[in-house]
């Protein structure tokens, strides 16, 4: 139960006043810390680092679909001439893709980084305030990477080269465009051609940087991404450690990618008049193919145009289909003539009202009825064998078979004709029955044809406003922002870096003192033993440096002794804290050896009889005793003498110190063997019980009660108990017996006494 109640009061937080407070008392080494760690920011910020500086600078894409020309471009996308997916990811990941920084860095050199040498540190230098320049052979074998050289200038037409190379300095002197052939290089410095009296320049140092590792680093060092969410524009940082040179690297940056990207697009412009050029030539050979088909269409079909021939076949059609309708009607009255002849008698007259054609046979026909009209009139007046009856049916018959023959000659031939006639009508019929698959054949060829030649003035088109980009090329990029460097550095921020200091100032000293104060296991303060357990605390004694002890003479100045004036602090609050009438019997007793019991006996026994008390100071430290040591005594008579030698008197065991005749001692006496049971013996009871009667306190020193169980045995004659606890010697482990003795009432009126604390400013 002891043991739980340690645990939780170890757990409970410290008040924030006390945890300050604990800290405070280091307040010289925490500000040495602060200053240290601000004069090291100092250092570094002067001497050691370097400043970065961002550049930014604004790209607007004009276009991120594809291409640049004038025309609809989705439509060559539609025929498949332009295959791309350009995005801002994509021109993102092309800006910041290896090989563009690699041409920037390889046409600029630089990977040749230049420093003006100082007393500390040296420092960049770039553009005009470089006056050389330097062509290295970088197909090499030697090629001096990360080689640091020295050049100093000569003159105005030579200079000096200095560098350690495989641990050998190498020193050398050159002339303004000679080829060097060293083992460390070979290479070429020119003087620019703008700078007059170059030996009034600074010597400077040179190294050269794998452009693989440069590469890298200017990328870590790029940062590209939207400007907004739903735009066009792309915005470009970059990290460099002088402006200008900064400036310049986005600068060539943009410009190599709008060179890429000019180029791309010309290249894809000259591809595109290639592919149509080749489209054109096979359009061309189709369309002429589609013009032949046409041609031999027509011809195969005796076609001109499939409209208008269409109604001439009507026409046509029409004419002899009327031609073949009047020739039957010939026919039709050929044949009653015919049937007239062939049915009717001579006597009967051929009818003329009959429309014929033929001129030949009307005279006939014409003739014929003139002559039987003849002898019709003949016969009223003559008989039948009238001579020129007889001649005129002679003449009658004759006439009667020449027509006959001649009908019938008429009616074939008409008859054949009207056939022909019919013939060539269904022929053009037929022609006409042909015309709709003849329009349907010659509309496919014809739209075939149109779509060809379509085809074919789009890709000229097109193939023009190629030519023309290619013409009066343009970029599909435009710089909205140059690149531009910060007024102030990015890093490193003083004002970080100086709270930075500060902060590591408080928190190096701050964090070893906690974990000094977490890791001691010794007593430091009152306010742990507070936290550590119930047991009262009757004070503090400082720490002492001098005589053991305090007080040697009464008209010492005591109030000029820290020491002493908690001494008496200490008095009062034995009064204040006791449980009986009278703190008459205090022990005095502590956990190990050394935390300075004997010392707080003496003093305190000294304390008290300098107000006049009478004080009896008994050394029961039996196993070491060192009380009589304090006061330059020597151990004589003493209390195992008055237990094992009866009849001795006690005043014949007292002895006295100087001039203080209310103060007594008595020494541990001769040395026994069994002490627990010489502790036990009632002639303690005895001896401390006539003490009582004869002096105002009775002060018992003991031995340590965490080693020996001596104290218990004589606690029965004990009003209160002073606990020592020695600051920084004992360990907190060690409460525990406090803390147990306290509660289960082991000893009486149990109190602890801090002792060797820090001294405390005096009140003067």
């Amino acid at each position: 139960m002891n043991d739980i109640n340690f645990d939780l009061k170890t757990s409970e937080s410290k008040n924030l006043g006390q945890v300050f407070k604990s800290y405070t008392k280091y307040w010289p080494f925490i500000a040495a810390s602060v200053i240290a760690c601000l004069v090291l920011v100092f250092l570094y910020l002067r001497y050691l680092s370097q400043n970065q500086y961002e550049i930014n600078s604004t790209i607007y894409l004009k276009s991120i679909s594809s291409g640049k020309n004038t025309g609809d471009i989705e439509d060559f996308r539609d025929f498949g001439l332009i295959k791309s997916s350009h995005s801002l990811e994509d021109e993102i990941g092309i800006i910041t893709s290896s090989s563009i920084m690699e041409e920037v860095i390889t046409k600029n050199l630089l990977n040749i980084n230049f420093y003006a040498k100082g007393n500390i540190k040296d420092v960049e230098v770039y553009g005009e305030e470089v006056p050389i320049q330097i062509l290295i052979d970088e197909n090499a074998d030697n090629v001096p990477y990360n080689q640091f050289i020295d050049l100093t200038f000569l003159d105005e037409t030579t200079y000096q080269l200095n560098t350690e190379y495989e641990e050998q300095k190498i020193s050398s002197t050159h002339a303004f465009g000679e080829t060097i052939n060293t083992k460390f290089g070979t290479f070429t410095i020119l003087k620019k051609s703008e700078i007059n009296e170059i030996a009034s320049y600074k010597p400077l140092k040179f190294e050269l940087t794998d452009k693989e590792q440069l590469v890298s680093k200017y990328l870590g060092n790029l940062s590209v991404y939207p400007d907004n969410d739903t735009g066009s524009l792309l915005r470009m940082t970059f990290i460099s450690t002088h402006k200008i040179k900064g400036e310049d690297i986005l600068s060539k940056l943009i410009d190599t990618y709008i060179e890429r990207t000019i180029k791309y697009e010309n290249e894809l412009a000259e591809n595109t008049i290639k592919i149509i050029d080749n489209r054109l030539k096979l359009l061309s050979g189709e369309i002429e193919n589609v013009e032949k088909s046409v041609v031999d269409f027509k011809t195969r079909n005796v076609v001109t145009d499939v409209s208008s021939n269409a109604d001439t076949y009507i026409q046509q059609a029409n004419d002899y289909k009327e031609k073949a309708s009047d020739y039957q009607s010939q026919i039709n009255i050929l044949s009653q003539i015919e049937q007239t002849l062939l049915e009717g008698s001579i006597e009967n007259s051929i009818g003329g009202g009959f429309s014929i054609n033929d001129r030949t046979l009307t005279d006939q026909i014409s003739n014929y009825n003139t002559t039987l009209l003849e002898r019709q009139n003949l016969s009223q007046s003559a008989v039948t064998s009238n001579p020129m009856i007889v001649k005129l049916d002679a003449t009658l018959s004759n006439l009667r078979k020449s027509i006959l023959q001649n009908v019938q000659s008429a009616k074939n031939g008409l008859s054949l004709a009207q056939r022909s006639l019919q013939d060539n009508a269904n022929r053009y019929d037929a022609q006409l029955a042909r015309v709709p698959g003849m329009e349907k054949k010659l509309l496919d060829i014809s739209r075939d044809k149109s779509t060809k030649e379509g085809l074919y003035l789009y890709l000229l088109q097109k193939r023009e406003e190629e030519v023309l980009s290619l013409a009066a090329p343009a970029s599909s990029t435009r710089v909205i922002n140059q690149p531009k460097s910060g007024i102030y550095p990015i890093s490193p921020n003083k004002k970080l870096t100086y709270l930075a200091g500060l902060l590591i100032g408080l928190f190096l000293p701050i964090s070893t003192i906690y974990f000094k104060n977490t890791l001691n296991t010794k007593i430091s303060s009152v306010e742990e033993i507070n936290n550590l357990t119930q047991t009262p605390v009757v004070g503090e004694i400082p720490r002492h440096s001098g005589a053991k002890l305090i007080v040697t003479r009464q008209d010492e100045r005591e109030e000029q002794s820290q020491t002493l004036e908690l001494f008496r602090l200490l008095r009062f609050n034995l009064e204040y804290l006791k449980k009986d009438k009278k703190n008459q019997t205090l022990l005095i007793t502590s956990s190990i050896k050394g935390e300075g019991k004997t010392f707080i006996a003496a003093n305190l026994a000294l304390s008290l009889a300098s107000i006049g008390e009478k004080v009896a100071l008994l050394s029961l430290d039996l196993r070491q005793p060192s009380l009589m040591r304090y006061f330059n005594l020597d151990e004589k008579l003493g209390i195992t003498d008055f237990i094992i030698k009866k009849g001795i008197d006690k005043e014949a065991l007292f002895q006295h110190y100087n001039d203080i005749p209310n103060l007594k001692l008595m020494g541990a006496g001769m040395v026994v063997g069994q002490i627990s049971t010489t502790l036990m013996h009632e002639r303690i009871g005895v001896l401390i019980n006539e003490l009582k009667q004869d002096f105002d306190r009775v002060i018992i020193d003991t031995a340590p009660i965490g080693l020996v169980s001596d104290a218990y045995a004589i606690n029965p004659y004990v009003d209160s108990t002073i606990y020592v606890v020695r600051n920084n010697f004992t360990k907190k482990e060690h409460i525990r017996i406090v803390d147990n003795i306290y509660n289960n009432g082991k000893l009486n009126n149990c109190m602890i006494l801090l002792n060797e604390t820090e001294p405390k400013e005096a009140y003067n």
